[in-house]
This record gives C-alpha cells, structure tokens and sequence, in this order.
C-alpha cells in the first residue's frame, strides 16, 4: 500500500472469484470518488451467510491479486489478508478499526451494495462505523435507496451482468472474468468451470 494516502476505499465480500463486475465497480468508484486507493478484502465468512465458499481463502486471495494486476490502476489497488487471516466470522467494524490504525489521518470509504446499506444498522457497532467511515453505496436498477441521517454516503448507479453465483454454477465464462483467473480456476478445477 502506499505510503499513507488520503483516501482509501475498503471493497470487501467473498470474491468467490473476483469477477469482472467487482473490478468494473472498483474502476468506476476510483475515478467517481476521487480515491487514492482501493483495498479488496477478501472475507473468512460474513456473518450474514452460513454456507461455505468454494474456492478456500487462499485461492480467492491469489485470484483477487491477479485480477488487480490487470487493472487501469493497478498501483492503486491492493488486497489485504487481514479478514482472511483471522478466525470467522468477519466484522466491519474490526476491520475498519485496523485499516484506521494502519492508516492514521485517511479519510476511510466502505463500498457496499443498496441491499446491505438499507440493513447498515443490523451490523454490528453501527455507530462506530457511522463515525469511521463514508459509505459508497452501489445502485442498481435505479433501486430506491434512502440517505441515512449522520451517515455520509455516495451514490453510484452500476449494472453488470456477471454474477459470483452463476460463475460457480458454470455459466458466464470468460466475459465475466479477467484472462488470468479464468486460468486459475481451470488449473484448480474450480467450480463447474469447462467453458
């Protein structure tokens, strides 16, 4: 990570894989908010969802690190093992109070979807989060979403196709993912992945 930049977006979910949705939405948050870098943080398990990933922490953590690399602002991106190096399940709010530590005097972006941001206050130590962070919530389908008072949040509308789920089923192929995690999963037999 570089030396301490101003404005730092933390981009965290399951990555199970990385597809070329994430990265279009990273792009696309990276230019609109005027950040400085971007961190991936790949979860040990939300504690939102009970099944297990796929892929084990390790293969999603070296398809995060090849995606990056392709990317128009590579330099600027980076993944941490911070959630994955822990024991589940994986809490915002401990991870926004590392990234706070680790980056003393940064101004501190969450990215999230709609859906998550309506249920913000089901999260555990909301107000913690409300105080650290600034919020870019991601809208599809011009989705309806309210601004919450005492929160600071962005808005972006974003569609794209590509879906975590049907990749892992075997659908979408190479138009959803970059070349080298298409690669990957191949070589780890992933998924249902033969395309």
């Amino acid at each position: 990570m570089d030396q301490n930049p101003q404005r730092i977006a933390l981009f965290g979910g399951t990555f199970d894989p990385v597809h070329n949705g994430h990265l279009d939405l990273a792009k696309l948050a990276f230019e609109k908010c005027g950040l400085d870098q971007i961190v991936f943080i790949p979860c040990a398990r939300s504690p939102f969802k009970t099944e297990s990933t796929l892929a084990t922490s390790e293969q999603r953590f070296q398809m995060l690190e090849l995606a990056i690399a392709d990317l128009d602002f590579s330099p600027n991106a980076s993944v941490s093992r911070f959630e994955i190096d822990r024991e589940p399940p994986s809490y915002s709010w401990q991870t926004a109070a590392h990234f706070r530590e680790r980056c003393p005097g940064s101004r501190l972006f969450w990215i999230l979807g709609a859906d998550q941001w309506e249920q913000i206050d089901r999260w555990a130590e909301p107000e913690k989060l409300r105080t650290w962070l600034d919020f870019i919530v991601v809208t599809r389908h011009r989705s309806a979403v309210h601004s919450r008072h005492g929160w600071n949040a962005t808005f972006l509308e974003f569609e794209h196709p590509a879906s975590a789920t049907a990749i892992r089923e075997g659908h979408g192929g190479d138009d959803w993912l970059p070349v080298s995690v298409v690669d990957f999963i191949r070589k780890n037999r992933l998924y249902s992945f033969d395309s």
